[in-house]
Order: structure tokens, then sequence, then C-alpha cells
């Protein structure tokens, strides 16, 4: 599920979260976990078409805040500073000391308050009509 944060904010409990759970669904804290926050890299062009991701410096393998065991948050005070768009949150955990880094992503976007709508109707989320690129799969958009 996507999340949307709107510039400004302060991450709270509320936003960028994480529950951990056990095989038998019981809350857990485990050994280690960690988060890095990325900014999707889009073309200039009209069609907004992915390029990768960039990682945001500060958020380099950051510790979250813990509000009851297994829940998680990422409590970046940086959040307000965001640009406007499309940003992703990679979890990093491991339960044991020996176990093996698993990755969580959660994708959320960055908008000005009163723009929730336009925002939508700009990502696709309207029933216009495919542009020529959409119906025929020309991707090569992005630099490089």
């Amino acid at each position: 599920m996507s999340v949307t944060i709107y510039k400004g904010k302060v991450l709270t409990k509320e936003d960028l979260d994480i529950f951990i759970l056990d095989e038998n669904g019981n809350y857990f804290n485990p050994f280690s976990i960690t988060y890095t926050i990325y900014k999707v890299l889009t073309s200039t062009s009209f069609y907004n078409q992915e390029c990768g991701e960039e990682p945001i410096l500060e958020t380099i393998d950051t510790n979250p805040i813990i509000f009851g065991t297994g829940k998680f948050f990422a409590a970046w005070n940086q959040a307000k500073d965001l640009t406007i768009g499309k940003y992703r949150i990679k979890w990093h955990i491991r339960q044991f000391q020996d176990s093996p880094t698993v990755e969580e992503i959660e994708e959320f976007d960055v908008i000005y308050k009163m723009d929730k709508m336009n925002y939508a109707l700009l990502n696709g989320s309207s029933n216009t009509k495919k542009l020529p690129d959409q119906l025929y799969g020309n991707k090569n958009l992005c630099a490089g």
C-alpha cells in the first residue's frame, strides 16, 4: 500500500511504520532493524518514467523509533524538506544475530496538501486516453 505524506509534515508512527511478527503471528523485536529512504528518479519528460533511485544520505541505515513490541516507525525529521515526488523506504531486518537480512520495501509520495487530487490525476489515476508510448511500449525515455 502506498502512503501519502504532505510536504512539511514531521513523520510520526502513523506514517512510515513497520510491524514485525514471528511465524506464530506474535510481535517481537528483531536483533536489528534499520531503514534507508530513497528518492525515485524519473525522466524529465512529460511521461515521468522511473529511472532508478537515489538514497537520501541522512537516512542510510538509520535506526527507527520503537513504539511497542515489534512496532517501529521512521521518525525522520528532515521529511519536511523533501521535494514533491515518489520515494521508497527500505527496511533491513535481522531476526537473530546470525540471521540473514530481510528487506521490506514501501513506496510513498510526498505532495503538497492542496494538490492531492491533482497529483493522483497526473500519475495515472484517471480514465484519460493512453499516450502513444503507453500503447506501443516505447520505454526508452530515461537519460543515459
